[in-house]
Parts: structure tokens; C-alpha cells; sequence
């Protein structure tokens, strides 16, 4: 007897390895996937302009990576004397102008460059409802606090969500043809629109995802939204909130994604990293004993060794934390 419906992923052509850098922008979901990707040492790059929800503010971030649009000062906005970008997340917010300037053009710079060299890029969109605002007339990515009223909330149209990204897919192409493109929904429901506004969010998503992916059929969707919505139909896979994912869930999305994506000879090498990452989560009863001190020689050798088999993988932190846990008995 089955006692769930799992959701049937075709086995892709395209394989992601430790070799493979990857760029990532989207909503909070994305995140969850990165910090695994950064877990295990694979190169990424997370959402370089903060947290985005709706395909608009991606698009507009994608834009700018890809030398289309131009970032420029009305992009900036001021209030209660913090300046910031409408095109970036808080992360970005300073009282001092010249720093957000300086923050942001730092930033694009080098996600642009990251773009170029990227063997993958994973857009999530997160919803469709989008903010305007009415003096700039522009789609945000934050509203930063400022009154409700410089705003008009929007219903992105899939048609306008189509067209635009069947023109950005060919630009992202012109300057990173070998890159391999995989659209997600975040599967994180946005209550606060209404539970029949969200189900309407996220069907304008996934229909403005499964068209543009007709016109670019070398395009991959990875179902997270479905996943959980047909596998994961309990409560018990979530936080208390009863609308952001528990890390049984995350973890259970993760397993999905590494085994339709990352090559099994990555998942070999994962396993090695992963023993370095407890080895580093690892609470000593007694820093000082002489147990702990050789188990952390131990560590410090087995990570150079792997790094030298690997020398593609970044272990300075992991190596740092060894040695700063060294007693020195001065």
C-alpha cells in the first residue's frame, strides 16, 4: 500500500559537480537549497541583491548582471535617514548614501562576472503579487518600511512574466551560452496575500514557468512546490508558524535535488566533506585535554589531504577553526 504520492523527477542530462559554480536568486527558499550547496563545499553564489520574491524584481536584478539595465540613483531611495535600493533587499540599507552606493555597484559587479562563469543558474520565484511605486513608477524588491501608500500592490500577469523572460534568457545566453538554466516555486506559501490569492500566485507562476520552458525546452524545472504540496501534505514538515518549512523538510527537498542534479562522483566527495563539517561541529567536553587537542590535528591533516585531492575546494574556514581551537598553554 502507498501511503503518499511522491512527485516522478525524469533523470537529467545535466550534472552538477564541485567543479560546477552556481548562481542563485530568488526568495528565502533558495537559501535553504544554497547553504546546502555551500555545505558541501560546492561553489554558489546566493542572491548578491538580498532576497527577491517576484519574477519582476529577479528579472530586473538578472537585467543588470547581464548589462541591460543600468543601475543608477533612481534605483536609491531615502527614509528616516537610512538610504537604500529598491532593487535590493535591507540587507543593503545604510544612513550614509555613498556606502549603499558603493555596497551595491561592489556587489553587481561581481555577480556579473560570477554570472559569466556560471555552469548554473536557479531562479525561485516566490509569488506573483508585486509592489509599485506609484511616484517611481517601478516594481520593488523591498518596500523598506515606508508608508503603505507610496505603493500599489499588483498582480504580475503571466503573459507580462513570459514575454519578459523570453527576452532575459536570450541575453543571459549571449554572455554565458554554456550555462544551464533550472526555474523552481518556492513551496513557502505567502499567507499574508490570502489563501485563495496564493494558490492564484503560485498557478500564474508555475504556467509562466512551463511556457517559457516551451520556447527553451534546454531549460529544467525542479518541482519543490509540488513536492511538498503532494508528498509533504502534513503539518509535522513545518515550523510553528505553520507556513515556513522545518529543516525535515528542507532536508527531504535537498535529497531530492542532489539526486536528480549533483553526479554521484560529487556524492562521494560530499561524504568527506560532511566528515569535516561534524568533525567542526564537534563539542569537546574539555577543550584542553590532550584528546581533543590530537583530534584536532587529526582534522587539521585530513582536510589538507582532501583539499589536495580536491584542490578546487575552499577549506580555509574549516582550517581556521581547527587551528584557532589549538591550546597553546600560555
Amino acid at each position: 500500500m502507498k501511503f503518499r504520492t511522491p512527485v516522478e523527477i525524469n533523470p537529467r542530462n545535466f550534472g552538477l559537480s564541485h567543479s560546477t559554480h552556481t548562481l542563485m536568486l530568488g526568495s528565502c527558499f533558495t537559501e535553504n537549497v544554497g547553504r546546502k550547496l555551500q555545505y558541501y563545499k560546492f561553489p554558489a553564489m546566493i542572491n548578491p541583491f538580498g532576497v527577491l520574491y517576484n519574477p519582476f524584481s529577479i528579472k530586473n536584478a538578472l537585467e543588470i548582471l547581464t548589462g541591460k539595465q543600468h543601475f543608477t540613483e533612481d534605483i536609491l531611495g531615502e527614509y528616516n535617514h537610512k538610504w537604500f535600493s529598491f532593487y535590493h533587499d535591507t540587507s543593503f540599507t545604510a544612513p550614509d548614501k555613498n556606502e549603499v552606493e558603493e555596497k551595491t555597484e561592489s556587489t553587481n559587479r561581481e555577480a556579473a562576472e560570477y554570472l559569466k562563469k556560471a555552469g548554473l543558474l536557479i531562479i525561485t520565484f516566490g509569488t506573483s503579487w508585486a509592489f509599485r511605486h506609484i511616484e517611481k513608477d517601478m516594481i520593488v524588491a523591498n518596500c523598506h518600511k515606508l508608508p503603505s501608500g507610496n505603493f500599489q500592490r499588483e498582480l504580475l500577469s503571466p503573459e507580462n512574466i513570459i514575454s519578459h523572460y523570453l527576452e532575459l534568457i536570450k541575453e543571459i545566453y549571449q554572455i554565458n551560452p554554456n550555462v544551464q538554466i533550472i526555474f523552481t516555486v518556492s513551496p513557502i506559501r505567502h499567507w499574508r496575500d490570502g489563501a485563495v490569492e496564493n494558490q492564484l500566485s503560485k498557478a500564474s507562476l508555475i504556467y509562466s514557468i512551463h511556457k517559457i520552458i516551451e520556447h527553451n525546452p534546454e531549460i529544467d524545472y525542479f518541482p519543490s512546490y509540488e513536492i511538498v504540496m503532494d508528498e509533504l501534505r502534513d503539518y509535522r514538515f513545518y515550523e510553528k508558524d505553520m507556513i515556513h518549512l522545518n529543516e525535515t523538510a528542507i532536508e527531504y527537498i535537498w535529497e531530492r535535488f542532489s539526486e536528480t542534479y549533483i553526479t554521484k562522483n560529487s556524492h562521494q566527495l560530499m561524504k568527506e566533506v560532511e566528515k569535516i563539517q561534524r568533525a567542526k561541529s564537534h563539542r569537546p567536553f574539555n577543550p584542553k585535554s590532550s584528546e581533543y587537542q590530537d583530534f584536532l590535528e587529526e582534522q587539521i591533516e585530513k582536510t589538507r589531504q582532501l583539499k589536495e585531492k580536491h584542490p578546487m575546494l575552499d577549506f580555509s574556514e574549516e582550517l581556521e577553526f581547527f587551528r584557532s581551537k589549538i591550546y597553546s598553554g600560555i
